[in-house]
C-alpha cells in the first residue's frame, strides 16, 4: 500500500507467507494500539473540553486513517492466508 493505493503482485512462491503473515498480524497489533488510544482521547471528556477544535479535527482524521488501514491489512491478511491454505 503506498498512501491510498493498493498495489498487487502476483509473487507466488517468491514470498516466505508465514514471515508475511506474522508481519501483517504484528502491523494489525500496532495499529489497533494506535487507534485505541486516538479512540479514548476522542471519548474523554477532559480532552474535548479542554483541546482547540482543529486538534480534536486532527486526532478524527487520524483516527479515521488507522481505520481505513487497518481494513487493508486485514484484506492482505486474509489474502496471505487464502495463499497459505491453497498452498497446504
Amino acid at each position: 500500500m503506498i498512501g491510498a493505493t493498493e498495489i498487487y503482485l502476483p509473487l507466488g512462491d517468491l514470498i516466505n507467507v508465514e514471515e508475511e503473515q506474522a508481519r501483517l498480524a504484528k502491523e494489525v497489533r500496532k495499529v489497533e494500539e494506535e487507534l485505541l488510544r486516538i479512540q479514548k482521547k476522542l471519548v474523554n471528556p477532559d480532552f474535548l473540553g479542554r483541546a482547540k477544535e482543529e486538534v480534536i479535527q486532527k486526532e478524527r482524521g487520524k483516527a479515521s486513517h488507522y481505520e481505513e488501514k487497518m481494513r487493508t491489512l486485514k484484506l492482505s491478511l486474509e489474502r496471505i492466508q487464502e495463499i497459505q491454505v491453497g498452498r497446504n
